[in-house]
């Protein structure tokens, strides 16, 4: 499984320069990644709700109330190694607030992307986390915005295909039935419409 380390140092051959074994490295290379490599981690893990690093929680619910104002009733925490909420149950209204969730619910199971460690990413997320990297190097140590392009390119290819695999770890979802479908399908259109 690869290492934070491993990955900035693939990257950084991608574009020329030399690997590096620490984050404490001397030289711009390990100077950049040490600096670059957490947010772009944050980034890339935000875009998706990657299977690897989904989780689960049932969130605290605080004494504290939300401000009348807000018409909101209740305020629960939101877990601190969230970096994207991606689904809240009991379905309904709600908004965050700093650290915070409002909601008139009594109780909230967050489903949300975590800062998930790097032995958990699977080949498709090393791939693309390198070329996000890479395409983040390139201008910061090479000073070259041709190949700054060329790998901003490749890393949107990259995570791309890395989406679509993660995709593909759960079930599509059902096609719900819906008056405004079976309207539009039921034969009682005008010839000519293509439907």
């Amino acid at each position: 499984m690869a290492s934070a380390i491993d990955m900035a140092s693939n990257a950084l051959i991608l574009i020329g320069d030399n690997p590096i074994s620490s984050f404490e490295d001397a030289g711009a290379g390990a100077q950049a990644a040490g600096a670059l490599y957490p947010d772009t981690k944050r980034r890339l893990l935000s875009e998706h709700p990657w299977s690897f690093a989904l989780k689960q929680q049932r969130l605290n619910k605080l004494s504290q109330k939300p401000d009348t104002l807000t018409n909101y009733t209740n305020a629960f925490q939101i877990p601190a190694d969230l970096i994207r909420l991606w689904n809240l149950q009991p379905w309904g209204d709600y908004m965050i607030v700093g650290d915070l969730i409002y909601t008139n619910q009594s109780e909230l199971l967050a489903t949300y992307v975590y800062d998930v460690e790097e032995v958990q990413f699977p080949p498709h997320m090393v791939k693309a986390m390198e070329y996000n990297l890479a395409s983040e190097f390139a201008i910061s140590i090479m000073e070259n915005e041709k190949l700054a392009t060329l790998f901003t390119e490749k890393a949107l290819i990259f995570t791309s295909k890395a989406m679509a695999t993660d995709s593909q770890s759960r079930p599509q979802s059902a096609i719900v039935d819906s008056p405004l479908i079976n309207t539009r399908f039921s034969g009682d259109q005008p010839m000519g419409y293509g439907y």
